[in-house]
Order: structure tokens, then sequence, then C-alpha cells
């Protein structure tokens, strides 16, 4: 099977576009708060996943607007953000201006990361970016270079295995999702043009704002569970945790928005080392 490559699909460039023109709408929503997979979620799962940033030099990749840049920050590293959208980039340092915390940001792609030399970063994290990004390999090998030896690589994704081309919900006879079908896992590539632009808005947001937004419009690049995992390997990491994030009991009472992951998840998280792996205890199953 053919698989994309970075010379034969959309480049950092072009998605950079994308991100640009999602930009207002974006900073909006997500500073408001309808993120709420975010805000209930993922981020609960991401940051409890960290060791100890104090004194740490962190890289952040795919830092939007600066939201989980600054929660980094706050939690005592030396943060340096990057994205490949200038208007992400404007807003996070407009915010920096009014609110400094000491982070450096950055127009750049995650896949050339050539304005910093080698080993100059403890630790590099990514939320809910490397997915859209057009090279994954590429930014993959490129963490490895910028790490010290032993530094953390963690970066979360949208699941590969539930996130698919073919994605239906399937309900039982009073309406209530009980699964998912999910199908089109190999299908790396789109069968028409502009299939791979997905268009959406957050669901949690208000009903008037749904009725009038733009909707963002996210460029998509489909990978397999087996290639996210081999090309850490491939590149000299080692894979020390994966998590799938789960609303627990009284999270999905408290906020029934995020329940569904109870269903399926959506998320990934990969935490790596550069080396070998470090020796933990055994945690609970979607830890």
């Amino acid at each position: 099977m053919h698989r994309e490559t970075p010379e034969d699909q959309m480049d950092d460039r072009e998605v950079g576009r994308y991100w640009d023109e999602n930009a207002p709408e974006w900073i909006r929503a997500v500073r408001a708060g309808w993120d709420k997979y975010r805000e209930q979620l993922n981020n609960p799962a991401f940051f409890g996943m960290l060791p100890d940033l104090r004194g740490l030099r962190v890289l952040d990749i795919g830092c939007g607007e600066g939201y989980n840049t600054r929660k980094s920050a706050d939690l005592g590293a030396s943060v340096v953000g990057i994205d490949i959208s200038e208007a992400m980039i404007a807003a996070a340092r407009r915010y920096e201006a009014e609110h400094a915390r000491g982070i450096e940001y950055h127009l750049a792609s995650g896949s050339d990361l050539g304005m910093f030399g080698d080993a100059t970063f403890d630790a590099v994290l990514s939320t809910m970016a490397m997915m859209d990004l057009p090279d994954y390999a590429g930014c993959v090998r490129e963490c490895f270079r910028v790490l010290q030896p032993g530094g953390l690589l963690q970066f979360s994704v949208t699941h590969p295995c539930t996130q698919t081309r073919l994605w239906k919900w399937v309900r039982d006879d009073n309406g209530e999702r009980i699964g998912v079908i999910v199908g089109n896992y190999f299908g790396l590539q789109p069968e028409t043009p502009g299939e791979d632009v997905d268009e959406w808005f957050f669901g949690a947001a208000p009903a008037e704002v749904k009725a009038t937004a733009r909707k963002f419009r996210i460029p998509r690049f489909f990978r397999t569970l087996g290639e996210y995992y081999n090309t850490l390997v491939d590149a000299g990491f080692s894979v020390e945790r994966l998590c799938e994030p789960v609303a627990d009991e009284e999270t999905a009472r408290k906020y029934p928005y995020v329940a569904d992951t109870r269903i399926v998840p959506y998320t990934l998280i990969f935490q790596c080392r550069k080396g070998p792996a470090t020796p933990r205890p055994p945690t609970t199953v979607g830890g």
C-alpha cells in the first residue's frame, strides 16, 4: 500500500493558512472554555502524567495561542512555544506581553526545528497537534535531535484506532449512543479532493454562538497506530507509557458532554524517552 509522503500531500505552509483562518474563532472559543474535552479530560490526563517540570527547558510544539504553553510555564518550566500559524503566534505573543511568564514564541514547524541546537531541551510537549502535521516522521526525528539524552517527549493525538475515515455512532432503540462503527483504517489517502479538510465547531459552545460562528476547517492526516509507534522507535525513543483518557463516573455525571469517552476513546497520549525506558510501577488500565 502506498503511504503518502510529505512531497505528495499538503505542506506546512498550506496547513498554516488554514489555522490562520481558524484563529479568531478558535481563540475566542478556547479562552471561553468551550473545549470541554480538553478542560475536563485531556488536560487533566496529560498534565497528570508529566514529571516535575520545575527548572526544565521545555519546547511546546503546535502551541497555538499558548493556552497549554502557559500551563507548563505555571508549573515552573522555562518554555518555548512554536506553531505554523502566524495568527496564533501573534495572539500568543500579545497575551505574553500582557501577562508575562517569560515564554518565547516562534513561527516554526515541528518538522523543522533548525533554529534550535542539538540537545537543547529537557522535554518536548505537544497537545493535540502532531496529528495535524504533514511530516510526523520528520517531527519525531527533530524532537529526538533537540532533546537532551534521557529527555522526555510527551504528546497527544486523536486516537488513530477510533478516529478513522469511516466513523458513525451506533444507537440503541432509545436513541442512546452505545458504540461506533469505524472503518477504512488503512485508507490513508483521500478519495476525493477536499476530503481531508474537516469542518466543525465546539459542540459545547452556546447555541447562539454555534448558529453564527464560522466552522473550523482543519486538514487531517490519517495514520495507523503502528505508524505512530514504530516511527518513535525507529528514531531512537523508548515508549514508556500510553494513556487513553476516559471520563470517570463522577466526571461523566458532572459534565455529561464528555461521557461518550466511556464508550470510545477519542485521544491517545504517548510518553517517551530519548534512550532506554525508565522503569515505573504498573498503572491501572486506561491510566
